[in-house]
């Protein structure tokens, strides 16, 4: 495993004004503690030396070419067991910063954290907020769609989801939605070819089999909650959710943090899980009502 790079008073000052690394990092033990991070290219977590981390992605070569990127300790491709592919369990914590849009089959991933984690061990992730990036014109990843992917165990990303990835991003970005552009007013991300390219991409990823790297999943804060609230009723999804913070004005990805909660009854444990997505639903939409007010006044 890696260490940190930062002695912890330097983290601990970083993390006091980087929103961003305080969501990535919460509840992660201090100063010591055990994890593993997700797909972190050249652009891993900043963490005390204080933390040992490992670094996974679906292949131990998937960021090859890319400059600085870190080297991938172990490669798994988002199903079967997670604590057979790391040699590893018990860990404190594990980071996917804008991660799990990309893995083919969710549940599965989730599913596969959750059993490497200790009692009390966080998952901390990013997602980018459909509403703020190219992803707009797509409609919400739905429970369906999780539960296909689920049930097919998906290792690679479905004929479905490299198509719709292609044909139906949008040009415009984050900047351009926030300060009032019609996003129904974009062209198509690969233009007037979108549609074609789109099925000759699904077309070459059926004959060869090779993994093709697309957003597998939609989402908003809510529609994310939607769907992890009906994936924990039929069991598929084990954690409890602590926090759920949406986008920052100009940004547009989203964070949420989940535990692997001691209760070993399924039935507190569902307790603990729809009450934790009610409040924060109860959260998000007094949030929104607020934001709608201040752009009223």
């Amino acid at each position: 495993m890696h260490s940190g790079s930062l002695s912890l008073d330097a983290f601990l000052n970083r993390r006091s004004t980087d929103r961003r690394l305080a969501r990535l990092t919460h509840d992660v033990p201090l100063p010591e503690a055990r994890g593993i991070e997700f797909g972190p290219a050249n652009n891993p977590t900043a963490l005390p030396q204080g933390i040992r981390v490992a670094y996974v992605d679906h292949a131990t070569d998937a960021e090859v070419g890319l400059p600085d990127a870190v080297t991938i300790d172990y490669a798994w491709e988002g199903s079967g067991s997670l604590a057979a592919a790391i040699g590893q369990e018990g860990l404190d914590f594990a980071i996917a910063a804008q991660v799990a849009q990309y893995v083919p089959n969710l549940l599965g991933w989730l599913r596969g954290i959750h059993a490497v984690l200790r009692p009390g061990g966080v998952l901390n992730l990013s997602l980018p907020d459909r509403r703020f990036m190219f992803d707009v014109g797509r409609a919400n990843s739905t429970i369906a769609e999780l539960v296909e992917a689920s049930l097919l165990d998906y290792t690679r990303p479905s004929l479905r989801q490299v198509f719709a990835h292609t044909y139906e991003a949008l040009a415009i970005g984050p900047g351009e939605i926030w300060a009032g552009e019609d996003p129904a007013r974009a062209p198509r991300l690969c233009g007037d070819a979108a549609l074609a390219l789109a099925y000759k991409q699904a077309g070459e990823t059926f004959t060869s089999g090779r993994y093709q790297s697309c957003h597998c999943w939609v989402f908003t804060p809510l529609s994310f909650l939607d769907a992890v609230e009906a994936a924990a009723q039929l069991g598929l999804f084990p954690f409890v959710l602590n926090q759920i913070a949406a986008a920052e004005p100009g940004g547009f990805e989203f964070y949420v943090s989940m535990r692997r909660d001691a209760e070993s009854d399924p039935q507190a444990l569902r307790g603990m899980q729809e009450g934790a997505i009610a409040h924060l639903r109860e959260v998000l939409k007094r949030q929104q009502r607020t934001a709608r007010l201040l752009a009223t006044s």
